[in-house]
């Protein structure tokens, strides 16, 4: 178990109520609630009344270092105690329990607390912006836990996140300039994460070229062996050169133990090699290592948060048409998708654009390899932060219609769209996208995530951005 929750019940001795045996019931119930989630419970064994009594509370606290600080008020209790636990220092809730009365003597006055301590954490500390989430309700009450669920979801992702290790591989594609950002922000936004920005394109080129043809020929077999619409005799040629680079990368992780990657992955591959990587990329995120396009660091950081949420593989997909008729969107990119995204049918090994100039009157030059696919029909959700991380991009919706027209890549037309969870048309999504310029990647997990990311959002004080309605005139 790698969360850890700790409860501390607070109260005031003049109100009636069995405040003790309540309390206890809710410990033992949070036990066993938080165990099927993964996460333990310490329980605070003395009863906090006063300041002072919170104050000793803190050396427990400081010495527990739990991953949530869950206040219960059993009963009303001092605000002077809120004034404490606001400033600890941890991820902080304040849980109110009910009643259990209709009429008669107010038992223990335990909402009106927390409304109370709530209040005084925000009027006390404006500036600091402490971010605080209330409970109500017993432990296996609907109302409690599902907003618990969400806070351990989001909480543990932040958690993760802050251990995890992140590289750019090749620097940012020439460009991309919407791809820029300050590592300085990202480091603080996570504090603990690290970051390397100084590892070449050569080293993943001359690692890849180092090995023998009888050492990638049974990779390179394999590879292939999982497209199960085949390969595409644009990539036919590329077949050694794939496994090569798909065993590079994966010696490089296994050296280096990052936990996601953004790869420089155009033009470099293509003037050097003649070849195109999106299939390895692909593979990469098969194996739950996020790695984004074209040196997209913010990206890779965002599926990598979408990976943890889900369990699953993440994508960075580009957005590369809109249609009013269904109110969708393409969401596409040359093929570095994750097969999760997959329809049924499978996927093909196919071509890239080249990246150089298109010769008049005759076919595009390609190179592979790509992975040619559709998306099954199912929910999904794009949480992409900007290259600042002070903003994040919720969108849910469904992929949908998996025989509807579309380009040759990794893609899929998504529709049912929201943004913030506000319903949002195909031409709301566009205005959202071009008139809060927003950069051109997003990242995207499986199912609707809506909540654990505004609730991440709410933690690590992200502007959730909002949708712009389309208007005919231009906004500044």
């Amino acid at each position: 178990m790698d969360f850890k929750v700790m409860l501390i019940g607070t109260s005031q001795l003049s109100f009636p109520g069995d405040k003790k045996g309540r309390f206890q019931k809710a410990a033992d119930d949070l036990e066993i609630f938080l165990k099927d989630l993964g996460a333990s419970l310490v329980v605070y064994p003395e009863t906090v009344i006063t300041a002072d009594d919170a104050k000793r509370s803190l050396k427990t606290v400081h010495a527990e270092k739990p991953d949530f600080l869950l206040v219960q008020n059993t009963s009303y209790t001092a605000g002077f105690v809120a004034m404490v636990y606001g400033k600890a220092g941890y991820p902080l809730g304040q849980w109110a329990i009910p009643e259990g009365a209709d009429d008669g003597i107010v038992q223990f006055n335990s909402f009106c607390s927390i409304n109370m301590h709530m209040s005084i954490i925000k009027s006390y500390y404006p500036y600091d912006r402490i971010p605080v989430k209330w409970f109500f309700g017993e432990v296996k009450d609907e109302f409690f836990a599902e907003r618990m669920s969400i806070t351990i979801k989001a909480l543990r992702t932040i958690k993760r996140m802050k251990q995890s290790k992140i590289a750019l591989i090749g620097g940012i594609a020439p460009g991309f300039n919407d791809l820029y950002f300050d590592e300085r922000d990202m480091l603080k936004r996570f504090e603990g994460m690290e970051f390397n920005r100084l590892h070449e394109f050569d080293e993943i080129g001359d690692r890849a070229m180092s090995y023998s043809e009888s050492e990638i020929a049974k990779l390179a077999e394999e590879y292939e062996a999982k497209a199960k619409k085949g390969v595409q005799p644009c990539s036919v040629r590329h077949k050694m050169m794939n496994a090569r680079f798909t065993k590079a990368y994966n010696d490089f992780l296994a050296e280096y133990g990052y936990d996601a990657i953004a790869i420089s992955c155009w033009p470099k591959f293509m003037d050097k090699f003649d070849y195109s990587i999106c299939s390895v990329v692909a593979t990469l995120n098969d194996q739950l290592v996020p790695a984004a396009c074209e040196g997209d660091v913010p990206s890779a950081v965002s599926m990598l948060m979408l990976q943890e949420i889900t369990g699953k593989s993440s994508m960075c997909m580009d957005m590369s048409a809109f249609d009013e008729k269904d109110e969708s969107v393409l969401m596409w990119h040359c093929g570095p998708a994750a097969a999760e995204f997959c329809c049924d049918a499978g996927y093909s090994l196919g071509g890239n654009y080249s990246g150089k100039a298109h010769i008049p009157d005759e076919p595009p030059i390609c190179c592979g390899v790509a992975r040619d696919m559709v998306f099954k029909a199912q929910p999904a959700t794009i949480g992409r932060m900007t290259g600042n991380f002070d903003q994040l991009l919720i969108a849910s919706g469904e992929f949908l219609d998996e025989n509807k027209p579309s380009f040759i890549g990794s893609r899929g037309w998504f529709g049912k769209l929201t943004v913030a969870g506000e319903k949002c048309s195909a031409r709301d999504m566009v205005a959202t996208v071009l008139d809060q310029s927003l950069p051109h990647h997003f990242a995207m997990g499986v199912g609707d995530q809506t909540n654990v990311l505004m609730e991440i959002a709410a933690w690590l004080d992200l502007e959730v951005i909002k949708k712009t309605a389309y208007t005919p005139y231009m906004k500044r």
